[in-house]
């Protein structure tokens, strides 16, 4: 039942991919025995026939099979990049003691939040993690997200465009922009309420690679 249901999941994939060159083998097919009397009819079917098959055998499921490995490569460094950047999140609720609805946040709610967390304080929740202060964490999160992005982008040529797109534009994220400035330039804040807008993009970016990651775990 297990192969079977591969099996069906490889012929969809196929199918969608390869739809045309499927119509044109079909029409191949069935104009064959109306040409048998016609060299040429024979031929062009024949040839066409032996070119799909070896489309299919040379190219396309090797191609798919890449693609696969790909995917399964790339799943664990996505679920990485979603759980660091949702987990300072996470973090930042837990130390606030702010009530918030993890499962329909809302713009206010980084802000009430953000605001609630104060550079300079010590919490537990730092002293849990292993960190001295709040912009210790932070630049912890960022340098692991940009490691992880770094390493899926070494499969971009076998990506899709759109999450390239994605990923880029996390590691370019205004959030990153704005870390690496207080690293080399500290200043003085009473919270954090300064990052919640740019915070609040890189959370909305997550979400969209949780799409991709579940089209990926999909097809492996």
């Amino acid at each position: 039942m297990a192969f079977a249901a591969k099996a069906a999941k490889e012929l969809a994939v196929f199918l969608r991919q390869c739809w045309f060159l499927v119509i044109l083998l079909v029409a191949a097919l069935a104009v064959y025995p109306f040409e048998r009397g016609r060299e040429f009819g024979v031929w062009l079917s024949l040839s066409y026939v032996t070119s799909f098959l070896f489309y299919v055998l040379t190219l396309y499921l090797p191609e798919r099979k890449n693609r696969k490995n790909i995917h399964r490569a790339v799943v664990p460094y996505l679920q990485q990049i979603i759980s660091d950047i949702k987990g300072v999140y996470y973090t930042f609720l837990a130390a606030s003691n702010v009530h918030s609805d993890v499962t329909r946040l809302r713009d206010s709610d980084f802000h009430n939040i953000f605001r609630q967390i104060n550079p300079q304080d010590r919490s537990t929740r730092l002293d849990y993690l292993g960190f001295g202060n709040w912009f210790e964490y932070l630049e912890h999160q960022k340098a692991r997200i940009k490691r992880t992005v770094d390493r899926i982008l070494t499969y971009e040529h076998y990506l899709d465009t759109d999450f390239i797109l994605v990923i880029e534009s996390l590691n370019n994220s205004t959030l990153f922009e704005i870390l690496d400035f207080i690293e080399h330039k500290p200043l003085a804040y009473t919270d954090f309420g300064f990052l919640a807008d740019a915070y609040e993009q890189c959370y909305k970016q997550a979400e969209r690679l949780e799409d991709y990651l579940k089209k990926y775990t999909a097809d492996i």
